[in-house]
């Protein structure tokens, strides 16, 4: 009998029951600990999501309320420049005048106190008087609290806003003090004194939003413009202990810092106060039971299927679909988009930008951007067939998924633009916006979704280029157009870098003497390796980037230069007139920059003239108004170039701070045969001399339109019979040619 060891390798092995039921003990155990781990990692996401969602509301809340305390101080000190642009224009104002400036402006804003005025910084009128005698004569170089910000204003040539203050006469305001300057002999301009205009502070602020009853806690810091090292102006200063929430209110002079935080202060992080952790820790319960009760496995496995589904179905829906709209987002509509592909349907894509959503953003806040898109949502979708789909890219971007004929589907754009063009209603506020749409066809444009997304793209940008409010079909040559373009600003971003630009110069004749009267300097682009470059194509180009505006200074630079050296060698023909373009106008401070360069060169104001477009002056008619009654202030000659066009009325023009009148080439080049052309040319010259103005005629090439015009008393003209643009050296030539035609310089 053999007999063998036994070691531990030759202990029998466990029963397959005995594993089975040891498993079965410790499986209920496995999921409860892993079940309860990944409850507290759900849960704890979901507070952490909600603390953010609050203080992404709040924050939304508190940019409405920045908003609108930005346009109440807008509104409360913008009263003050009616009465600083009388003084700098006239260097005085009359008492009567004053008075009833200052009584229209207390009456259109309810907290506004009072307004004063004060010559060398000494107090010597106020509205309404009574009640403020004690301040009548009150010296702000007396007051060492005040005399710095009313130095900081008069230094930096900008208003400035003083307080919190204790008034002389009682009570708690804001104080904003606009300094004034005043035109002297030679262009120079003198500190004349200031205006103030007082508000009480606790009105302003209750018109703007900051009341108590809201559902959050505001607190404002930054007296005299400081900022977070201002002092406490409004609310409780423990609320800047540890801000989550806070922006900058820009105040003239300087900015106030705004908090805001829950009433009843920020919620903590806890996970019983979340449902998802409660929702998990429920299942995992349940599915510790389940796997204990084999007896009731299906049922229970059943309960949890469905909740797991429920919560699938949530995670899919922020996966896929805009928060903002509700419509699907870039990944869903690429999915549905490339699943029509495959399918074999004809189809068409279409890229829709809303025009004047940022105005809208910017002017009422993010909450009504917000509601603007849901209400346009709700347009675009009744608008759309079942099968169709529209998906919110992201910002004010949309795109469509349409089936169906070509006509059907130029119908249905048709119909979009249109439900854009109604107005909106905004909690009360009326906001206009239009549409711009690219379509591309599948497959003619593309056979994939990327392809037709960036045509349609492609097609809405030469759509937005159209004029707006338009839609344009996918040409191959787009996209070449687009990169051409892309180029050109390259280049054009370049020859800024390397100062390539360069003025060429067209004379302007007296039609009656003959003689020299100024010339007008027109912007020229030498690209080296494609030689000059049609204003046409890069001026377009320039407005649309915003290049426009160092383009502008690069011009006025230019001029300077130009006219310094001609009047160095004692051979001036004359102001030289520059164009100004709107973007100039409405984004940088050109008056300043034009003060500054005939500063730098030590030049007279009376040898520029600014030429300014009709349709610019009907845009922005408040602001160019205002650049235009400046410049006059200083000195400089003004003019509207391409009269005519712009459907302004001579009338209104009476008004304007103006010299000159333009007459565009496209009223000149069919005189004098067509007897149109004749009556419109006869009543522009014969109104605007009525109105003062100087008449100058642009594009004259015949012999005949000279004479017609020289007939019909036009005072000026400029065109290639008398003379092309050249440059500076050709046009010192052409002066020595023409030295009958000299007039004398201008000093």
């Amino acid at each position: 009998m053999t007999s063998r060891n036994h070691s531990a390798f030759d202990d029998p092995l466990p029963e397959p029951g005995s594993v089975r039921r040891t498993l079965n003990h410790l499986l209920p155990v496995g999921f409860a600990v892993i079940g309860i781990s990944l409850s507290m990692v759900l849960g704890h996401l979901d507070a952490q999501r909600e603390q953010n969602e609050q203080v992404a509301n709040l924050a939304a809340r508190l940019s409405g309320v920045r908003g609108a305390l930005e346009a109440q101080l807008r509104s409360a000190f913008s009263e003050a420049e009616g009465i600083a642009q009388l003084i700098s224009a006239d260097g005085t104002i009359s008492d009567e005048h004053f008075r009833g400036m200052a009584r229209d402006a207390l009456a259109s804003v309810p907290y506004m106190r009072h307004i004063a005025l004060a010559p060398d910084d000494v107090i010597r009128q106020v509205y309404p008087l009574e009640g403020n005698q004690r301040i009548l004569g009150l010296d702000y170089r007396r007051l060492p609290e005040q005399l710095p910000l009313v130095a900081s204003a008069r230094e930096r040539h900008t208003p400035v806003l003083a307080g919190p203050l204790q008034l002389y006469q009682g009570g708690r305001a804001l104080i904003y003090r606009r300094p004034v300057f005043v035109n002297g002999k030679r262009g120079v301009s003198f500190y004349w004194g200031s205006v103030s205009v007082v508000a009480d502070i606790d009105r302003l602020l209750l018109a703007a939003g900051l009341r108590p009853e809201a559902g959050f806690e505001l607190a404002v810091r930054g007296s005299d413009g400081k900022g977070a090292e201002g002092e406490l102006i409004w609310g409780s200063a423990e609320l800047f202990d540890y801000p989550q929430v806070k922006v900058n209110v820009e105040v003239p002079g300087g900015v106030w810092e705004m908090v805001a935080a829950p009433r009843g202060g920020w919620s903590a992080l806890n996970l019983f106060s979340s449902p998802l952790f409660l929702f998990a820790l429920s299942c995992t319960g349940l599915f510790s039971l389940f796997v204990a009760q084999l007896n009731r496995k299906q049922r229970l496995l059943e309960l949890r299927n469905r909740e797991l589904r429920q919560y699938q179905a949530q995670l899919e829906r922020l996966a896929h679909y805009d928060t903002i709209t509700g419509l699907p987002n870039r990944v869903l509509f690429q999915q549905q988009l490339s699943t029509a592909i495959r399918q074999g349907h004809g189809l068409a894509v279409l890229m829709l930008d809303i025009d004047g959503f940022k105005q809208v953003n910017d002017s009422l806040g993010h909450p009504m951007g917000d509601l603007l898109l849901q209400q346009a949502t709700a347009r675009f979708l009744q608008e759309l067939d079942t099968q169709d789909r529209v998906c919110r890219l992201g910002g004010d971007e949309f795109v469509f998924m349409l089936q169906g004929a070509q006509g059907q589907v130029n119908h249905q754009i048709r119909a979009l633009l249109r439900c854009l063009q109604r107005p909106f209603d905004l909690n009360g506020n009326a906001s206009l916006v239009t549409g711009s749409i690219g379509l591309a066809w599948c497959p003619q444009h593309g056979e994939d979704a990327d392809s037709l997304l960036r045509h349609a793209d492609t097609a809405m940008y030469a759509a937005k280029e159209s004029g707006r409010n338009a839609w344009r079909p996918y040409l191959p040559d787009m996209t070449e157009r687009l990169q051409q373009r892309l180029e050109l600003e390259r280049n054009l971003r370049r020859a800024l870098e390397r100062n390539e630009f360069e003025l060429w110069y067209q004379p302007k004749l007296d039609l009656f003497s003959g003689r020299l009267e100024g010339v007008e300097a027109l912007l020229r682009w030498r690209d080296p390796d494609h030689g000059l470059v049609s204003p046409a194509e890069f001026i377009p180009l320039a407005e649309r980037t915003g290049l426009i505006i160092p383009l502008g200074e690069r011009v006025l630079e230019l001029a300077c230069v130009q006219l310094a050296a001609w009047r160095a060698s004692n051979s001036l023909p004359g102001p030289l007139a520059i164009n100004v373009a709107a973007l100039q106008i409405e984004r940088s401070d050109y008056v300043t920059s034009l003060a500054s360069a005939l500063e730098r060169h030590g030049l007279p104001a009376n040898l520029l003239e600014v030429e300014i477009t009709e349709s610019l002056l009907m845009e922005s008619q408040q602001q160019a108004c205002a650049v235009l009654a400046q410049l006059q202030a200083m000195g400089v000659a003004t003019a509207v170039d391409d009269f005519g066009t712009g459907y302004s009325s001579l009338a209104y023009l009476r008004a304007l701070p103006i010299d000159h009148l333009k007459i565009d080439r496209a009223f000149i080049k069919d005189l004098p045969g067509d007897d149109d052309a004749v009556a419109i040319a006869r009543a522009i010259i014969d109104l605007g001399h009525a109105l003062g103005f100087r008449i100058t005629a642009e594009g004259i090439e015949t012999q005949a339109q000279y004479d017609f015009l020289r007939n019909a008393g036009c005072d000026q003209g400029q065109g290639f019979l008398l003379g092309r643009p050249m440059p500076a050296e050709a046009l010192q030539q052409w002066l020595t040619d023409n030295q009958a035609l000299r007039r004398l310089p201008a000093s």
